[in-house]
């Protein structure tokens, strides 16, 4: 993608991003760090949970490969060499991106970007789609300058096969009146209309580009909502149903303070049934988990949150994951419990944060990477368990049959086979059925 050519957009846009949290939430005040040891259960090396999970994943997120090398007449090669390297995993490790530091041109630009593309492969865009940021340019006269910025976005991700997770067709809460059209607490008339319209705009944007919807983002939030304008949750059931007649991209329901403190899990639990008896269901289910010190639910804690609602039999998410505190070490302690927690349970598919880089992050404690583009521990424990402990690279040879076996994580794999002349590449896609290469290697028999 051109930067320097979108540059303008990024001038003209750059305004309607102050607002990069939903209402309710505000960037934490960076202080001295707490004198009291903060921590949570589950932390402990030897801690139950861990022995269980790593079985769950051995039998969830891998999958057996056998690679058979065989000679001009089909007979098989003993003791050749074999090489099986992951390219790109299956499941979702993502995080977002953040419309005026991805249009940033220099050295920052240029880290974000790279950064961004090396260590992740799924995304949100955090507020290039909410409804304010196309409200705003329209009233400016700017909306096409605006779609022509994500149109970038989405070509930079598509290019590189990086799934995006559309953010978002509708949000419940009302608090911020400039982030809709009309106070609908005085109109309600006028928010069906509104919301439908500006609904079938976006899908139509999108025109089967991005990989899911947030259809109702916030979907419990606070004070007054969509639900308490429109008279009953009906109207959340309406908007899946009006979404889904207009396109086939899967659409999910979000939510926060499930994970982190739980105020809202009995309320989500009550709404996802009642979208589900209405014959109303979302494709899929998110868990925001923005934690602070305040509120590291313990690991065995989260686990009973997700078999809770794996009993819809729907896909689950950590769509907005972030740690917010200046205890680096419990912060990489964190992020790798709840990433191992949420990578074993078989309805995940997926973990995207909420920000990486201090420098464009909405809680600037909470980042993978400093200011000055260090990498912190956390950052270091994103990059071990994704690209390492998580990640297929193993090398040996044949047996007497000729063959190499091994299991490795779900995804994409280049298989080497031989060396010299003799020398085969082979790409496959593995998934949970596993998978047999042959492998002919030329010059033999």
């Amino acid at each position: 993608m051109n930067v320097t050519n979108l540059a303008r957009v990024c001038l003209l846009v750059a305004a309607l991003w102050a607002a990069e949290a939903d209402a309710g939430r505000a960037a934490t005040p960076r202080g001295p760090a707490r004198p009291r040891r903060v921590t949570y259960a589950g932390r402990s090396a030897d801690a139950p949970w861990r022995k269980a999970a790593a079985a769950r994943i051995e039998k969830h997120r891998k999958a057996g490969i056998v690679v058979k090398a065989v000679d001009a007449k089909g007979a098989a090669v003993r003791g050749a060499a074999v090489r099986v390297r992951q390219q790109r995993h299956a499941f979702g490790f993502g995080n977002i991106l953040n419309p005026r530091a991805f249009m940033l041109e220099g050295k920052d630009g240029e880290t974000y970007r790279r950064i961004f593309a090396e260590h992740f492969n799924k995304t949100t865009f955090e507020s290039g789609f909410r409804w304010q940021n196309w409200l705003i340019p329209a009233r400016r006269g700017v909306l096409d300058e605006h779609k022509k910025l994500l149109d970038g976005m989405i070509r930079f991700c598509r290019s590189r096969q990086i799934g995006i997770r559309g953010h978002y067709l509708s949000w419940a809460p009302l608090t911020r009146e400039s982030y809709k059209p009309t106070d609908y607490g005085k109109h309600p008339e006028k928010l069906w209309p509104e919301l439908s319209a500006h609904i079938d705009e976006m899908l139509a944007f999108d025109g089967g580009r991005l990989a899911e919807w947030d259809a109702i983002n916030d979907i419990i939030g606070w004070r007054d909502t969509m639900a308490t304008v429109a008279g009953s949750s009906e109207i959340y059931a309406k908007i899946i149903r009006h979404a889904r007649s207009k396109t086939r991209t899967p659409l999910w329901v979000n939510e926060g303070a499930v994970l982190p403190g739980g105020s809202r899990l009995e309320a989500y639990e009550k709404i996802i049934r009642y979208l589900v008896e209405k014959k109303a269901s979302p494709d899929g289910i998110g868990f925001m988990g923005h934690f602070k010190d305040s509120n590291l639910r313990a690991i065995d804690g989260l686990w009973q949150v997700y078999e809770r609602f794996a009993k819809f039999r729907l896909p689950l998410q950590l769509t907005e994951f972030d740690i917010d505190t200046r205890d680096e070490q419990l912060q990489a302690d964190y992020l790798r419990d709840v990433m191992t927690i949420s990578f074993s349970h078989p309805s995940f598919n997926a973990i995207v944060m909420w920000g990486f880089w201090e420098g464009r992050h909405w809680r600037p404690n909470a980042a993978l990477w400093r200011r000055d583009w260090t990498i912190k521990p956390c950052g270091k424990m994103w990059k071990e368990l994704v690209r390492e402990t998580w990640w297929t690279d193993q090398a040996g040879k044949t047996d007497a049959g000729g063959e190499f076996t091994i299991r490795g994580f779900l995804g994409k794999h280049r298989i080497t086979v031989g060396e010299g002349r003799t020398q085969q590449v082979k790409d496959i896609t593995l998934d949970g059925k596993g998978a047999t290469v042959t492998v002919e290697l030329h010059g033999r028999g």
